[in-house]
């Protein structure tokens, strides 16, 4: 009982950081399911809880969402991922962790150096393909691929809801797919399932706790949350790929 009351917490936790910034829940969830269970069942368990998101932010933000905006990352990020897992077969994981941690603690404080200028991204086929690419192909190294939709998003979006329900509904279908392989390749267990009920439960009521404090905040909030999340996220990948946890 205790260890699905944990499971409960850290789902919940995680769900929180992605209600309010919009990503970041993967990397809660990677960092502290494997203390309460094994590593496979976490790598498992956390795309069937951003599915659940995914499926329940789509659905109350379906209004917001650029459909035209969001499908040209989703399909060239399906088309990237292979990259990234082609190139993890001759590198290292540390090594990985290293060059994206450095990328994204530079791009976190490069936006927040330029916050005073309006930076606008074009939501081109172009600059959404970029953004599909890069997202695929950290998603394919390091099963991370919310920092470049993010700054896609984040800039190329007209409001926070816009930005939030295009991020949500990427992530529905990305993770979704990344769910239903996992399922294939029978990585659901009995264990993984029973995880699965406290997981879920939490990953919906944090959600929309997470949403009613993200409707409070402005574009600029909401800028000043994504940068903060990316050097975050950045910081968190030099200490993992120089070993210090």
């Amino acid at each position: 009982m205790l260890t699905y009351v944990i499971v409960f917490v850290i789902a919940f936790a995680g769900a929180f950081v992605q209600g309010i910034t919009g990503f970041g829940s993967a990397m809660v969830w990677m960092s502290f399911f494997p203390l309460v269970m094994a590593l496979p069942e976490a790598s498992a368990l956390t795309p069937a809880l951003l599915t659940v998101i995914g499926i329940q932010m789509t659905v109350k933000l379906h209004k917001h969402i650029k459909w035209k905006m969001s499908l040209v990352p989703l399909v060239v990020s399906f088309i990237s991922t292979a990259l990234g897992a082609w190139i993890m077969t001759f590198t290292t994981t540390a090594t990985m962790q290293l060059i994206l941690g450095a990328f994204l603690v530079l791009v976190g404080i490069y936006f927040f150096a330029t916050m005073k200028k309006s930076i606008k991204i074009k939501p081109t086929n172009l600059n959404g393909g970029i953004a599909g690419f890069v997202a695929g192909v950290f998603t394919g190294l390091l099963n991370i691929g919310g920092p470049p939709l993010a700054i896609y998003y984040n800039a190329a979006t007209d409001s926070p809801m816009e930005y939030k329900a295009c991020i949500e509904f990427n992530f529905f279908i990305m993770y979704g797919w990344a769910a239903l392989l996992k399922l294939m390749q029978g990585a659901y267990t009995a264990q993984t399932v029973t995880y699965l009920v406290p997981g879920v439960i939490a990953v919906l009521v944090s959600g929309f706790a997470g949403l009613y404090f993200f409707k409070k905040f402005n574009k600029r909030v909401v800028s000043i949350l994504v940068y903060a999340m990316l050097i975050i996220m950045g910081c968190y990948q030099l200490c993992k790929g120089m070993g210090l946890f």
